[in-house]
């Protein structure tokens, strides 16, 4: 009905309705992303589960572009070096921003590759960005 007042209770359920939306939309935009525990590593487990072939290799870790990921977790599950983290995991975007970045410069992988023979000596190695990091692509 025209010029009719909004009740308290009307005004909540669209308030309800509003934060509802947003809470999907955030579940829906969620996306998974390769952090510095695959320095060195780079096992590819994940590589090989990926239905949507959204992993790139540069010459010392994967990265996964956000924009392609459909959001499954399958690979994150695989990745025996645990490198692998939603971006909703705080801390996860300086991760964001590079997975995005390296994704649009190093060559797309759709299949496990050799793993590097040291690959279990680098497991546990801390601070692994800030000395080992490459940006060069490995293709």
């Amino acid at each position: 009905m025209r010029g009719m007042r909004k009740t308290p209770c009307s005004i909540h359920k669209n308030v309800l309705h509003m934060l509802k939306l947003l809470s999907l939309e955030l579940i829906i935009s969620m996306t998974y992303v390769v952090t510095e525990n695959c320095i060195r590593c780079k096992y590819q487990d994940c590589v090989s589960v990926c239905p949507v072939d959204c992993f790139y290799e540069g010459e010392t870790m994967l990265v996964i572009d956000p924009d392609q990921c459909i959001d499954c977790g399958v690979c994150e599950i695989e990745c025996p070096a645990e490198a692998i983290i939603a971006d909703t995991v705080p801390g996860a975007e300086k991760w964001i921003e590079l997975n995005r970045n390296y994704a649009h410069i190093w060559p797309n992988i759709t299949q496990k590759g050799a793993v590097p023979a040291d690959a279990d000596d680098w497991l546990k190695t801390p601070n692994k960005y800030e000395t080992y990091f490459n940006k060069e692509s490995n293709g």
